[in-house]
């Protein structure tokens, strides 16, 4: 039983450093608080399928994005731990750096297998919460979640 909660916590930490990695490669910079959410709802747009958005969206961009976490309270909590840990590991192992709580890719010959893409709503979502305070960001996620 030890053994499969172990290799489970092992393909969640890979899958949410794919993620992370992925997500810095394209956007190059994003705080702490805005990549663990962003990361959850990157993976959870895998299994959802279909998006409720689209990238033609343009108004409210980024509370759209957010309202995604909707109803999901107990798996986005289940999920902070493994992508912090993911975290730690990138940030222990030299990939990603930390600077004032924004992580940055320390290297761009990262050869990455796009497993978990984001959409182009999503790409929008990212680059649009740059503009909006980790403050008013997580208030906003704590709202919807």
């Amino acid at each position: 039983m030890r053994n499969i909660k172990e290799q489970t916590e092992s393909i969640q930490l890979s899958i949410y450093c794919n993620i992370i990695c992925q997500t810095l490669q394209l956007h190059e910079n994003l705080s702490i608080c805005k990549m663990v959410t962003f990361s959850y709802l990157i993976k959870q747009n895998r299994f959802l399928g279909g998006t409720i958005y689209t990238a033609k969206n343009t108004q409210d961009i980024i509370f759209k994005g957010i309202s995604l976490l909707a109803g999901d309270f107990g798996g986005f909590c289940n999920s902070v731990p493994y992508i912090l840990k993911a975290l730690h590991i990138l940030i222990n192992k030299g990939i990603v750096s930390s600077e004032n709580d924004v992580l940055t890719l320390t290297t761009n010959d990262l050869k990455l297998d796009s497993v978990y893409e984001e959409n182009n709503f999503m790409k929008k979502v990212i680059e649009e919460s740059k503009t909006m305070t980790d403050r008013q960001f997580m208030k906003e996620v704590t709202y919807n979640v």
